[in-house]
């Protein structure tokens, strides 16, 4: 068995801008956004997408009103979901999009700070799950605030890299097998257990990040690299290694969501 098998993220996410991209989603992450925040705008602070994907949350930064945007991906097809994102929404002078790891130094280095650094779902699928927080905190301006969403820890995430990697070696027509059988287990057969129309959950699945349900499917099923960590790790990290004031949490059915603050200087 291929010891390191990859997903390719960015094309699921080129996919999902091609068939999904609308104004009312993107509405939708610039509320999410806004409301996690804890903040009415983004007004006057500089924004930093680490993993950006789609590009659709570089946008509602953008729509917020950040003043600076800096979106990079180290995958090219991401790169390009953004970039195209951009192009459509007029090409934002304010908005920059780069190529680059979160794991090069010297990349890192070269990015100014910022007042709110967001890296959504992306730091647990580079293979060095800690070092990619270390480098993107490293990123936050004094005062600023950074924006994590990390796999959680359940007694599930060790059997999830088996199934993992068993689903980026499939051929295409086992991956939509495996995908159908995921959706039946997960989303039809309890929605007609409790009586609901699994239709109902589809259609609204936008209303939480702006993402669609097949989307999401195909990146927790595919998503290789695959690390996770229990709460009060991610916490005790964040705090002993960097002092930084837990300032809202939120749990979900895969991801927990941290937004922490760096103390201002002086």
């Amino acid at each position: 068995m291929n010891a390191s098998p990859t997903f390719a993220f960015g094309k699921n996410w080129e996919e999902f801008i091609a068939q999904h991209f609308s104004e009312e989603r993107a509405a939708i992450a610039s509320r999410h956004l806004l409301s996690f925040l804890r903040v009415s705008d983004l007004r006057g602070r500089t924004f930093l997408d680490v993993g950006c994907g789609s590009g659709l949350h570089s946008l509602a930064a953008v729509r917020a009103g950040a003043s600076r945007v800096v979106s990079f991906d180290v995958d090219s097809d991401s790169v390009a979901a953004t970039a195209r994102v951009r192009a459509a929404s007029g090409a934002p002078a304010h908005w920059t999009v780069l190529q680059g790891s979160v794991l090069d130094d010297a990349f890192m280095a070269a990015l100014d700070p910022a007042d709110v650094v967001y890296a959504w779902g992306s730091l647990h699928h580079t293979g060095a799950m800690w070092t990619a927080i270390e480098r993107t905190v490293g990123r936050i301006a004094s005062g600023g605030l950074v924006y994590l969403a990390l796999y959680t820890t359940d007694r599930h995430s060790e059997s999830w890299v088996i199934r993992k990697r068993r689903y980026n070696l499939a051929p295409p027509t086992v991956k939509r097998l495996m995908e159908a059988r995921y959706v039946l287990v997960h989303a039809v057969a309890p929605d007609l257990l409790r009586l609901r129309n699994p239709m109902r959950r589809f259609r609204e699945y936008k209303h939480s990040r702006g993402m669609a349900y097949l989307t999401d499917v195909r990146d927790w099923l595919g998503g290789y690299p695959f690390e996770h960590a229990r709460i009060e790790e991610v916490l005790r990290f964040c705090r002993d290694r960097f002092a930084l004031d837990l300032v809202n949490i939120a749990t979900g059915e895969a991801n927990t969501e941290y937004l922490f603050r760096r103390p201002a200087l002086g």
